[in-house]
């Protein structure tokens, strides 16, 4: 990205620290540092589907047509979103009713994913040999190292030391994580309320997360729930499809189980943290038709299909109605 276009986003109010890693353009069949050209054998009304890991996180794809001059970002269910094209500041294209809007990579070269209410989500531009995808994430990312110093959690430890070079929104995730899963060493409670102490009856790694959250300003809040409502609403979809192929192939459907359990706790964390900043009511909708589908699939599941991992158990452990929890514990949903 040169200096010019970070300039666009900057106008844009998309500042450096706000981009996620670059991500190719991956065409089917070719590697990712192919040039985007489409073959002379292609036919001219045919498009070239295109998968990005970062668009199918937020519940959308691409479809590059004919020798790569125009792209379409298509969204799962038509769901609403805007095309910024050039990154300038004029009025956004708005998604048809199918879910879909068209830039011309030939005039423009670059655009801006938003959402509806101009919270920016991906950018994407062209250079020499690929079109480049990043990923938008304009809230503060936050120092998740500086609130587990003196825990004793050595599983937590593990886990943020393993998030240190993570993007915004899983760094985000762990520190719902620090606030909901923390494990606590062992304490005399009785001692402690009859010292007045209460405040040591909960760590400083479980409370800064939380204290984090409230400072937020309003439209960080809003760039965070945006973020969490499109992964709900991938995550909804990807649900679906797995309970509608469970009964195929159950040998494989562990890893994939337990990939979506992740998903899903990764959004809860992300929740609780909204709910403390006085946000998240969009996200709760979205998670109830996600959640349901969750349970159905939970209550399908037969013994061949395990997620068992630490993180999954405190889940359980915490909470026994989610359904994302480890299958070794029975999860109770009335």
């Amino acid at each position: 990205m040169n200096s010019q276009m970070q300039q666009e986003l900057e106008a844009l109010g998309v500042s450096p620290r706000m981009l996620g890693p670059a991500e190719p353009l991956a065409l089917p069949g070719a590697g990712p540092q192919q040039a985007l050209q489409a073959s002379p054998r292609v036919a001219a009304t045919t498009t070239l589907a295109a998968y990005s890991p970062t668009l199918d996180t937020l519940g959308m794809r691409l479809e590059l047509e004919p020798d790569a001059r125009a792209v379409r970002v298509i969204s799962r269910h038509g769901a609403s979103f805007q095309v910024r094209p050039g990154l300038h500041d004029v009025q956004p294209q708005v998604a048809d009713e199918a879910g879909m809007a068209r830039v011309e990579l030939a005039q423009q070269g670059r655009f801006l994913i938003e959402s509806l209410g101009g919270t920016p989500l991906v950018v994407g531009y062209t250079d020499t040999s690929a079109l480049r995808l990043q990923p938008i994430y304009a809230w503060p990312a936050p120092p998740i190292e500086d609130w587990i110093v003196n825990s004793k959690d050595m599983w937590m430890h593990d886990e943020v030391q393993g998030g240190s070079s993570a993007d915004a929104w899983k760094r985000t995730s762990l520190a719902g994580q620090l606030a909901r899963l923390s494990e606590s060493e062992t304490m005399d409670v009785a001692a402690l309320i009859a010292s007045g102490r209460l405040q040591d009856l909960v760590s400083e790694s479980e409370l800064a997360p939380r204290r984090w959250a409230r400072s937020l300003d309003a439209a960080s809040r809003t760039a965070l729930e945006q973020q969490a409502v499109r992964r709900a609403e991938a995550l909804g979809d990807d649900l679906e499809d797995l309970f509608d192929t469970l009964s195929a192939d159950m040998s494989e459907a562990s890893f994939a189980w337990r990939r979506l359990c992740h998903r899903r706790d990764d959004i809860e964390c992300v929740r609780v943290l909204l709910r403390e900043a006085g946000a998240g009511d969009q996200l709760e909708k979205v998670l109830e038709d996600a959640d349901r589908t969750g349970r159905a699939v939970r209550i399908n599941l037969d013994g061949t299909v395990a997620a068992a991992d630490e993180r999954l158990r405190r889940v359980a452990l915490g909470d026994p109605s989610a359904w994302w929890g480890s299958t070794e514990l029975e999860a109770h949903y009335f």
